[in-house]
């Protein structure tokens, strides 16, 4: 039916803005596929990455970093370990904003 007034209209609409625990997990998730494209472009399985963390005195069997990464439950200083073990070069010199 055709009234007149207003189309609605999704920039009518107020932003969806996420909670914070819906945001560290979207931020969690994307961690993790940061680990996993830098496992894949080493051609590396979970094993090899728990080996290498071993050296750094994460002591985890590769299922349970499996589960870790996929669940996106981990800190900051795991994924830089990871990064590290990986042997992936990175910066930490501050923020460049």
């Amino acid at each position: 039916m055709n009234r007149p007034g207003r189309p609605i209209s999704p920039s009518t609409m107020p932003p969806v803005v996420p909670t914070e625990s819906e945001a560290v997990e979207m931020w969690g998730l994307e961690a993790g596929e940061l680990i996993k494209l830098a496992l894949m472009k080493k051609g590396w399985g979970y094993s090899e990455l728990a080996d290498a963390l071993k050296a750094q005195g994460i002591r985890r069997s590769a299922a349970a970093i499996n589960r870790r990464i996929n669940r996106g439950n981990f800190s900051a200083g795991f994924l830089l370990a990871c990064l590290q073990a990986m042997g992936c070069e990175f910066e930490v010199r501050g923020p460049d904003c």
